[in-house]
């Protein structure tokens, strides 16, 4: 380790020296980051060690493309709460565009990560640690990329800086995350001790949302909206989110696996849904709605697909996705593509219809534009937009937070990924509160929406199952 550490300083401090050199005059205050390839480091074995370790930390995986990072500490932070957040948000990053000095211009290495809640709210207990909006470039970040490793470190060279202070300090910031990765961590998942949310009684107050949402769609108020309700755990300890991660990954390896750290609160889950990955010049958009089940055979779950693919509310679900996508994506896209039907996306326990649509991304296109047109999708808000948000607010009985927002990275070479945080829980000492949402459009039941929320809560409430321990 030692000699490890040494090189990692003599390759930072040749950078270091070429900065000071050429950059003298405007080096100060300026935002560095510094990125070497490193030996292969398990560091997801260990996200739990560094996530309490540090006041923010934040993960973020995509198995099948073989990418992964964990990211610690803030070196810079971009937080903004009100309906201003996408526009704020956007100024200061490009002050930081201005002024970032960086060597690892053809690496797409994450910059930014971060998150950003359903819709803007004054947060209740469980979301107390979160912002509307809070995007943070990490002090340190160890990313896997295309089965290759980096160590980045970013930060800001303060008044009065001197190139031996840099150093050192760089020196004891990576000997302290190294002695946090080399030591031991529990592998165990506690028990559900307590839960609330799942009794008939909860299941008789959700049809009666349901109802008066039907309602509202049979008078013509509005075509699609998307419900959510929550379920509150208590623990028998702490949860471990390296093992948490770790069991989701292996059941649902297609999807994004994310855990967001802030404070005393972890926001974590494993969604199907990416709302736009760019990468290349090119924009990407997974349009995700209407599911069923599956099957315990290959047999019944192609005649359950084919019952999706025919089945008229999962299609009308499906339909106003894609209308949203197609009415604001010329505004950042263009030569788009999109296959004619939709295909089927399969997880371990649900089946979903998906579109997949792709384009070129305009020149000088702002990330945080796209993502104001894209958010909230009407897979986990409605159609039309205005007025499904205006009935969620009215009649959804607790506030989303970071559940169905925008979570992911970016850097500034249009280079992200961002991902609807859904099938995700967020948890705090031994509390866990989970959430699921179903969409309704006419001719939904409510006992088959309850029924769907129920499936969609399964991918966190099976981390505690007898057979993980």
């Amino acid at each position: 380790m030692k000699d490890f550490i040494t090189t990692l300083v003599s390759s930072y401090t040749s950078f270091i020296s070429e900065k000071t050199a050429n950059h003298k005059e405007t080096l100060q205050r300026s935002p560095l980051s510094f990125a070497i390839q490193i030996k292969e480091h398990n560091f997801e074995q260990k996200i739990d060690r560094l996530f309490k370790s540090f006041e923010s930390s934040f993960y973020f995986s995509s198995p099948e493309e073989n990418f992964s990072f964990i990211a610690v500490d803030e070196a810079y932070n971009i937080t903004e709460n009100g309906t201003g957040r996408f526009a704020a948000t956007d100024k200061k990053i490009k002050d930081v565009a201005e002024r970032l000095i960086y060597n690892w211009k053809n690496i797409n290495l994450p910059l930014f990560v971060g998150a950003m809640k359903f819709t803007v709210e004054h947060s209740d207990d469980n979301w107390k640690d979160f912002n509307d909006s809070s995007w943070f470039i990490p002090e340190i970040v160890i990313c896997n990329l295309n089965k290759k490793n980096y160590l980045v470190y970013n930060f800001l060279a303060e008044q009065g800086f001197s190139k031996n202070k840099l150093i050192d300090k760089f020196k004891l910031k990576v000997e302290s995350i190294f002695d946090i990765l080399s030591g031991s961590s529990k592998d165990s998942l506690p028990k559900i001790t307590n839960s609330t949310g799942q009794t008939p009684k909860d299941k008789k107050k959700w049809k009666i949302l349901i109802n008066e949402a039907l309602d509202q769609i049979n008078q013509d108020h509005i075509k699609k909206i998307v419900l959510a309700r929550k379920i509150e755990l208590t623990l028998s300890e702490e949860l471990n989110i390296t093992k948490a991660i770790s069991e989701l990954k292996k059941d649902y390896p297609n999807c994004r696996l994310f855990a967001y750290h802030k404070g005393k609160s972890t926001f974590f889950g494993a969604t199907p849904e990416l709302i736009t990955k760019l990468s290349g010049g090119k924009i990407h958009i997974d349009a995700i709605a209407g599911s069923i089940g599956r099957g315990k055979t290959e047999m019944e779950d192609l005649e359950l697909e084919k019952i999706l693919t025919s089945n008229k509310k999962d299609l009308d679900e499906h339909r106003y996705v894609l209308e949203h996508f197609k009415s604001v994506i010329d505004n950042f896209g263009e030569n788009i593509t999109l296959s004619e039907r939709p295909s089927v996306k399969r997880l371990k326990n649900i089946q979903h219809l998906l579109t997949k649509i792709a384009g070129d991304l305009k020149p000088d296109t702002s990330v945080m534009n796209i993502l104001r047109e894209l958010h909230p999708t009407p897979a986990v808000c409605g159609f039309p937009k205005d007025a499904a948000l205006n009935l969620i607010k009215k009649i959804e009985n607790q506030r989303r937070g970071l559940y169905s927002g925008i979570i992911g990275w970016f850097n500034l070479n249009n280079e992200g990924e961002f991902a609807v945080a859904i099938r995700s829980a967020v948890t705090y000492g031994n509390k866990l509160v989970a959430y699921a949402g179903s969409g309704i459009v006419e001719g939904s039941e409510p006992d088959a929406e309850f029924e769907e929320t129920e499936m969609k809560l399964k991918p966190i409430l099976s981390l505690f199952d007898e057979k993980k321990d």
